[in-house]
């Protein structure tokens, strides 16, 4: 249920943070009827601070699972089947989007519309109450060291000491329970660092003459990406990535840098010139690529506060999602008398991390290809070109994004190597024929405006 106050200072599990890795934790509790109370300091309607988020159809499979509504989380949405990736002026590869049971369509989603959809399914289960604006302040232990409860305020009431036989932290990447708790960072990856900036634009021009919604990545060789996400209520998600060296050495505010950039990009900015920007910039510097301990006596982590990598390949959302139902499995399981404490936490991890690492990996793999490396022209233009438009790489490269493909054999030296075979035929082909090549790259005044 959702409240306005606390009134009950003991439960099973109190969990901070009531984004998608919060609400979907309590929502998967409510379903094994266990006593939660999950507090978010913020109030509902509202989106995170910065995310612009893509929803897969793996994600929506889990939403599902905790009876999430599409209709209110995806509320005038424009369903997407299809993404293009562009590197410079060199060429284009459209990908097709990886079917999920009977959903052949993807969201960028409003973090407004998405988050307090989750919060609002809250209700439905009356062993969950859900509290708004409250503020934790601390963790409280016992004289072992164990965290007992949390410390907070709510505005209409005191500070409280409220107690509960574990605290999860759902509090995002800089979260106040990995903080009081001294959870300490297990792997990090700082040599792949980005900035990423993004607003949200009205009047974007259509991508090609088809029409459609479609996301547009647009890779410029040059230390910078920038992607165009359709979202809700026909605006546009404009986002800026670079190198974070990069984007630090750029003169001017963070509004006057991100301008600059879309400018200088002629198949970005031949979208844009038109458009109007509808909200004022977010964004996130030197974006975290890392895992911490994600359990200790008393405490556990999920989302953003245990697992953090750079937004490149959209997995945030799933992940948080995946990190609730493995947490929500063993919490369950101990809950009931199944396994005591350590164990279920030593399962938890296990079972995120064999799930995780994987992705992390690749992920931290296309930041290297795609904004870090500055390959050579040629090589730019022809052995990445026979290798991502190849129909091998682009079916299993939509399916690695579901988590239906290992990533390892996706980059695979024979996989490879089959690639560029099928590239180079291509080519061979098209020079003794007249047919036109899809992924070639028309002037940007020659494409629709």
């Amino acid at each position: 249920m959702l409240a306005n106050t606390i009134q009950d200072t003991q439960y099973d599990v109190i969990i901070v943070g009531g984004r998608p890795a919060g609400a979907s934790l309590a929502a998967r509790l409510g379903q094994q009827n266990i006593k939660t109370l999950i507090v978010e300091r913020a109030s509902f309607p509202s989106g995170a601070a910065v995310s612009t988020p893509f929803i897969l159809g793996h994600t929506m499979r889990l939403l599902d699972e905790i009876e999430a509504d599409e209709d209110q989380y995806a509320e005038n949405t424009p369903p997407m089947r299809r993404f293009v990736l562009e590197f410079k002026d060199y060429f284009r590869a459209f990908f097709p989007v990886a079917t999920v049971g009977d959903r052949d369509y993807i969201y960028s989603v409003n973090r407004v519309k998405f988050d307090t959809a989750l919060w609002n399914n809250l209700q439905k289960f009356d062993s969950v109450t859900a509290v708004a604006n409250f503020s934790v302040t601390g963790l409280t232990k016992d004289k072992n060291g164990r965290i007992t409860g949390i410390t907070g305020r709510h505005p209409q009431q005191e500070e409280m000491t409220i107690s509960a036989k574990c605290v999860v932290g759902a509090d995002g990447r800089y979260s106040t329970v990995a903080k009081h708790a001294g959870a300490k960072v297990t792997e990090q990856r700082k040599d792949l660092d980005t900035h990423l900036f993004y607003a949200y634009w009205d009047g974007v021009a259509d991508y090609d003459e088809q029409g459609d919604a479609v996301p547009h990545i647009h890779t410029s060789v040059d230390g910078f990406s920038y992607v165009f996400m359709p979202s809700a209520d026909g605006q546009v998600s404009v986002v800026a990535q670079g190198q974070s060296d990069l984007y630090e050495a750029l003169e001017g505010s963070a509004q006057e840098v991100y301008l600059n950039l879309l400018k200088r990009q002629p198949y970005v900015w031949r979208r844009m010139k038109n458009a109007t920007q509808a909200t004022k910039l977010s964004g996130i510097r030197r974006m975290g690529n890392l895992f911490r301990e994600p359990a200790g006596a008393g405490w556990a982590l999920v989302g953003d506060a245990y697992h953090q990598k750079d937004s490149i390949d959209a997995q945030g959302i799933y992940d948080a999602l995946l990190m609730a139902k493995f947490l929500a499995a063993e919490l369950g399981a101990w809950h009931r008398g199944e396994k005591d404490w350590d164990s279920a936490m030593s399962s938890y991890e296990a079972n995120s991390y064999d799930d995780l690492k994987p992705m992390f990996d690749a992920t931290m793999g296309r930041v290297q290809r795609e904004i870090y490396d500055i390959p050579p022209e040629f090589v730019a233009k022809n052995v990445l070109r026979w290798v991502l438009t190849s129909k091998g790489y682009q079916h299993g490269f939509s399916h690695m994004l579901i988590r239906e493909y290992d990533p390892n054999e996706l980059m695979a030296p024979p996989a490879m190597l089959k690639m560029l075979g099928a590239g180079i035929s291509t080519d061979i082909k098209r020079m003794f024929s007249s047919a036109d090549n899809p992924n070639a790259m028309p002037a940007p005044e020659l494409m629709p405006q």
